[in-house]
């Protein structure tokens, strides 16, 4: 048995029919339909059909947004979902309201984080990762000197 992880990168390209090839690592978990809508930041999020509903779930039980973040809500995470399908080599066409949003051309980097994919521009992640250096430092040492260590001493 081994490691699986649950999270991971690789480097895509996005083709000339708008379509970016999911690692095969990934291929797995994310099958059948999927939606695809605005990730946080400027990339594209895919969802399994089981995670959607979660998504959408939360946002509808949710009493913690007033009606106009509510509505912002709506209009910029869910009203902009597509269904897509990954096809039979591997690739999920990236609908052009979502290219635009995600500023993808060619180059991407295809970020799993448990049971989402994002899609980025190569570019413009590794200028975002940079913009939050010094955050994801700070976040490693808080975990670093606790955590972190004491696993790989086998402590937890």
């Amino acid at each position: 048995m081994g490691i699986v992880l649950n999270r991971g990168s690789a480097e895509s390209t996005l083709d000339d029919k708008s379509r970016v090839n999911i690692p095969v690592r990934f291929r797995e978990y994310f099958q059948g339909e999927l939606v695809i809508t605005r990730g946080n930041e400027h990339c594209a999020m895919i969802m399994t059909s089981a995670g959607w509903e979660r998504f959408e779930k939360i946002e509808g039980d949710s009493d913690v947004l007033n009606n106009e973040e509510r509505e912002i809500f709506r209009n910029k995470y869910l009203n902009q979902a597509q269904v897509v399908e990954l096809d039979k080599t591997g690739r999920i066409p990236i609908p052009s309201i979502i290219r635009k949003y995600a500023n993808l051309t060619r180059e991407c980097m295809v970020i799993r984080d448990e049971d989402r994919l994002f899609i980025w521009n190569s570019d413009d992640f590794e200028v975002y990762l940079a913009e939050r250096d010094e955050l994801a430092r700070e976040a490693m040492n808080k975990l670093g000197s606790r955590d972190i260590f004491r696993v790989k001493q086998g402590k937890i």
